[in-house]
Order: structure tokens, then sequence, then C-alpha cells
């Protein structure tokens, strides 16, 4: 029975529809297809491999990106044990990481700016071009 089962999985049919088929409970037949590996439709196909693009020439497609972080002025509570004070540091502000990763080599290049407005990030770019 069990391989009735995994021929009309092997179909593509539904676990209610082979219960049926099969004059089976529907609770058998899930447990025959999790045995044989088979309890989901996507099972059935082999996985598709991924497709990624890379450009030939190194330098010749970059990919830029900004992440703002956040400024501390003192070690945090993590190390020190002692939540005394805590509230009053906020509002000290932020750094800007700018990152930029060349599509062939995989090298990456950043830089820390106290912002992320265009003059920032054109002198970034000149630098990471450079």
């Amino acid at each position: 029975m069990a391989e009735r089962i995994v021929t009309l999985r092997r179909q593509r049919r539904t676990g209610k529809h082979i219960a049926v088929e099969t004059a089976v409970s529907p609770a058998t037949v899930s447990r025959v297809l999790k045995r044989a590996g088979l309890s989901r439709i996507k099972d059935l196909a082999p996985a598709e491999p991924v497709v990624r693009y890379e450009y030939a020439q190194p330098g010749g497609l970059i990919h830029l990106d900004i992440k703002r972080l956040g400024r501390f002025d003192r070690v945090g509570h993590r190390i020190t044990g002692d939540r005394t004070g805590q509230s009053n540091s906020r509002g000290v502000g932020w750094e800007y990481v700018h990152v930029c990763i060349d599509d062939a080599s995989r090298i990456a290049f950043t830089d820390i700016f106290p912002d992320e407005k265009a003059v920032s990030a054109v002198a970034f770019l000149k630098a990471a071009v450079a």
C-alpha cells in the first residue's frame, strides 16, 4: 500500500486525493509520505540551482549600501552590569557606514561618515573607485 501512495504522490496528487483513491485515512497517507520524504509537493522536484549574475570585469559593476549605526558615549550595562543612568545617554547621534562591493572580485571597501548625504556619498564613491 505504501508503494501505491508514493506512486500517486509522484503523480503530484494531494494527500486527500490519495486517501480517497486508496481508501486509507489521511493520517496514514501523511505518515507514509513523511517517511518517504514526500510530505510536501516541492519535495518532488529537485532543487533548482541558484542563478547568480556576475559581471565579468572587476570594477565594472559595484554595489553600494549605507548602514546607519547608533553612536555610544560610554560602555553599556551588559559589560558593567550597572543600569543606573542608562537613559541619559540617548541622543548621542549616528554614524553611517558606507559599503562598496565589487561584483566580479567580491572585494569590499568600507568607510565611516558622519552623514548619508550626497557630499559624503560622492566622496565615498570616489574613494572606492580609486
